[in-house]
């Protein structure tokens, strides 16, 4: 089979990776000419048998993508959404519905489709200036409000405010300004601030079927300017009342949102009123290494996500049977560089590996390279997997590495 990827980069490079392993041929397709170099880095050409690139044209790209005998359209990350969506549309390929295609990138239409299923989800508000946000805000009556892009990832500039003015600095960092992607925002939504326990929760539909393929809980820290910052986070505990209710409320979180195939990433908070969907992501999870997950726990995202695109009735069968817990205490741990300096050596690196329950540490990051201060997961140092027979190990590391960093580990 021919697989079209769109905007195969971080972790479409290991979707890619997983087809070509699975027998499948793979065409690239480019979602705009402005992504960053972030994510343009991650792009391995020798990957695909054929690349498209961009064309702003999509009538033509679906018209080229048809002639190579391409049969499913899939976004490799999250820049390529929109463009799968309206490219599966014009092919008449199979893909999630077209007419909800807005609500799984924009974080305010989300909220709207999921209200109009009778699915709870976030209040929230959306302006295309500073001054709108901050109407928004002060009409809202909420005390405390979560600023952000309409369409983006990660933590991009994403501030929990408290005041008008806090809502006001915290917009005009986002309208008008580049994304994660590189692409100018127009638009910033303003909402309510949710406290709980945050969870992300990996799933993979077939056919409108939805198939829970792992769940995380994450704790994050916060600048001091309100920017939320990866922590660390550990697998959810499956027998959990709690992670059965998040997992019951994303199977009707994905259906309202019109996703009827492919992998999805949803980050949920669990709050005193129930599981809220903040964060819909119809691809896959992005910054982990999927060898890890078919280590532990018999199967990775990206090995799933291609299965089910080449053999969906394999993925069908293993209901009942997925998620599994894993089998041994595990820690995800995102790196947190305190200062801004300049990459001296990669003597960190090596520190880190040294610890008695790393099991693998992952940068991009190059002696001589910039190193700033980390203020969102675009600026960590990478992370690191950490694994052990009990969760006290895991602990006693993850305490040593904050400790080097507040000694400058990186830019030693």
């Amino acid at each position: 089979m021919r697989v079209a990827v769109v905007d195969g980069l971080s972790s479409g490079r290991e979707l890619t990776r997983e087809l070509i392993a699975q027998g499948a041929e793979c065409v690239h397709v480019l979602s705009s000419p402005t992504l960053s170099t972030y994510y343009l880095s991650t792009f391995q050409p020798a990957d695909y048998v054929v690349d498209l690139g961009y064309d702003e044209d999509r009538t033509v790209t679906a018209q080229r993508l048809l002639a190579l005998g391409v049969e499913h359209i899939v976004a490799g990350t999250e820049s390529g959404v929109r463009v799968a969506d309206e490219l599966n549309h014009l092919t008449g390929l199979p893909g999630n519905d077209y007419a909800l295609s807005g609500a799984r990138h924009h974080k305010h239409r989300m909220a709207a489709a999921l209200q109009a299923a009778g699915v709870d989800a976030p209040r929230s508000g959306t302006a295309t200036s500073v001054a709108g946000a901050v109407a928004w805000y002060r009409g809202s009556g909420l005390a405390d409000v979560v600023v952000k892009p309409a369409a983006s990832a990660t933590t991009d500039r994403v501030r929990v405010c408290r005041n008008a003015e806090e809502v006001e600095r915290a917009a005009a960092g986002i309208v008008g300004t580049p994304n994660v992607f590189g692409q100018l925002d127009d638009e910033v939504v303003v909402q309510e601030f949710l406290a709980g326990r945050e969870f992300s929760v990996n799933t993979i539909t077939v056919n409108g079927v939805h198939q829970i393929v792992e769940s995380w809980v994450y704790t994050k820290t916060r600048t001091a300017d309100g920017a939320p910052i990866f922590d660390f986070e550990e697998p959810a505990d499956l027998n959990a009342p709690d992670t059965h209710a998040v997992h019951e409320y994303v199977g009707r979180a994905l259906t309202a949102l019109g996703i009827r195939t492919g992998a999805g990433h949803s980050e949920i908070m669990l709050t005193d009123r129930g599981p809220l969907l903040i964060d819909p992501g119809a691809r896959l999870g992005g910054g982990v290494l999927p060898w890890v997950a078919t280590k532990f726990i018999g199967h990775s995202h990206a090995a799933l996500a291609a299965t089910s695109i080449l053999e969906p009735q394999q993925v069908l069968r293993l209901t009942g049977e997925i998620p599994r817990p894993w089998t041994s205490p595990i820690r995800y741990v995102s790196l947190i560089n305190r200062a801004d300096g300049v990459v001296k050596s990669l003597g960190w690196l090596r520190r880190l590996e040294s610890l008695p329950t790393a099991l693998a540490v992952t940068t991009r990051l190059e002696p001589g390279d910039p190193l700033p201060r980390t203020t969102d997961l675009i600026s960590s140092p990478g992370y690191i997997y950490l694994s052990a027979q009990t969760p006290e190990e895991l602990r006693t590391d993850y305490e040593t590495i904050r400790r080097w960093e507040d000694d400058g580990l990186y830019a030693s």
